[in-house]
């Protein structure tokens, strides 16, 4: 170990060098995109966040050198954790050091198993988890599509289509909850959180498509526009889903077509998603609409003792 290396909390002083490894570790994730500052600012922001308790850096002489993010999913008992060590100070154990620190927060939260998410390919950082007594639990895929060849959306469904509007989030958070109950890692979530994501987003509702029955809200597709540092801009399909009394009608089809005709009209050639790959009915759905695996990763998870 290294005698000049210090484990503490985040400071606001730290965010320029935070950015840097955000962006680092994003390119490493296999959704991974540019993070500007301002969705940095958003992200940190978040209900039952506090970056000066849940986030952790290691610096060595003044130099943040890497940092430990803890994502509490208190309803499900669990604490997601991000990790990046620069390329040059690894191989110092001081990503096994962050974990260490940090550990006993995460454990404050109440979360009873950590897990962290790393690209299948990611031999070195998969060696690392292993190490630290991780053990894989659950494989997912990445899954691209060339919006040129996206089908049309139906024009015929009896279901209402449209976009959400202010005041609905907290319809919209019981749909999701209803959907995914029993989806492996959802931790579910609340009206306040949903109308945060959608206040700190530009146009946010507009990229949310609701399907309706007279008046009850059965399904919905959120979307995201994604940016790289060039200013290229790619859309991503982030959650689909049908109320688990309207399933086998198509709703969920109808909603991924028009999503991705709506990113399409906006000029964008590339959707992306990322599915379970326990989840056979997604990956029906996906692969009949035009997406193709591009990646997978794995989740770790260990126990906190």
């Amino acid at each position: 170990m290294n005698p000049d290396l210090t484990i503490r909390n985040y400071r606001p002083a730290d965010f320029d060098a935070l950015l840097r490894l955000k962006n680092m570790s994003a390119a490493l994730a296999p959704d991974g995109h540019y993070m500007s500052a301002q969705a940095l600012r958003g992200v940190m922001g978040r209900p039952g966040y506090m970056s000066e308790r849940d986030l952790f850096v290691a610096e060595i002489a003044g130099t943040v050198v890497g940092y430990l993010d803890i994502n509490a999913e208190t309803r499900i008992g669990r604490a997601v954790l991000e990790v990046l060590v620069l390329p040059e100070y690894r191989q110092r154990g001081i990503a096994r050091e962050l974990y260490r620190q940090a550990a006993p927060r995460a454990k404050a939260t109440g979360a009873k198993v950590a897990h962290v998410n790393v690209r299948e390919e990611n031999t070195t950082g998969r060696l690392v988890l292993e190490k630290a007594g991780f053990n894989p639990v659950r494989r997912f895929y990445e899954m691209k599509m060339d919006l040129s060849v996206v089908p049309e959306p139906s024009t015929s469904t009896a279901f209402t289509m449209r976009c959400l509007q202010a005041g609905e989030e907290a319809n919209l958070a019981g749909l999701q909850n209803r959907c995914f109950t029993d989806s492996w890692g959802y931790n579910p979530n609340t009206a306040a959180e949903i109308e945060y994501a959608c206040n700190t987003t530009e146009n946010a509702r507009d990229l949310i498509f609701l399907a309706i029955d007279m008046d009850r809200l059965v399904g919905y597709h959120w979307m995201n526009i994604e940016h790289n540092e060039q200013g290229e801009s790619q859309g991503r399909a982030s959650m689909l889903g049908v109320d688990p009394d309207y399933r086998g009608k198509d709703i969920g089809r109808e909603l991924m077509l028009l999503g991705m005709a709506c990113l399409k009209g906006r000029g964008l050639r590339i959707a992306r998603l990322t599915v379970d790959s326990e989840n056979l009915a997604a990956n029906n759905l996906y692969h009949s609409i035009g997406f193709k695996k591009s990646d997978t990763s794995l989740w770790y998870e260990k126990a906190l003792q």
